[in-house]
């Protein structure tokens, strides 16, 4: 019998959610409806950036989405600046940490899942469905 974590999954998700809300940063109390988020290109990679709260460009907390295109491959890559809480809203991404492209060493995420990672970790990933 498979046990059945979708309770622990769900809590789990709660309250990253409520962490990556308590780690944005701002003067004044924040609320953005759809309309209301600026996405802006991320160099000519069709990908696209929406800054949620505060200001990347600082070393002071910020939140942000991203959007991939669909087959979109992402080389291996570090962030040295800090810890990365990361959330998947809609299609799958195969995820891998390391310093190579192995499909075959990556991991499914689907709408829902939830990765960190520290400062300078090596990671890899491509979008593969449909979002």
């Amino acid at each position: 019998m498979i046990p059945d974590f979708s309770r622990l999954r769900d809590a789990v998700l709660s309250a990253a959610l409520i962490l990556a809300a308590s780690m944005a940063s701002a003067d004044e109390p924040l609320i953005l409806v759809h309309e209301d988020i600026d996405w802006r290109a991320m160099g000519g990679s069709g990908m696209e950036m929406a800054i949620l709260s505060g200001d990347p460009a600082t070393a002071a907390p910020y939140s942000f989405m991203v959007r991939v295109p669909q087959g979109t491959r992402i080389p291996p890559h570090s962030h040295p600046d800090t810890w990365r809480h990361s959330t998947i809203i809609s299609g799958t991404m195969l995820w891998a940490f390391g310093d190579t492209f192995d499909e075959a060493a990556m991991v499914a995420l689907t709408p829902g899942s939830f990765w960190t990672e520290p400062p300078g970790a090596e990671e890899v990933l491509i979008q593969n469905a449909t979002v």
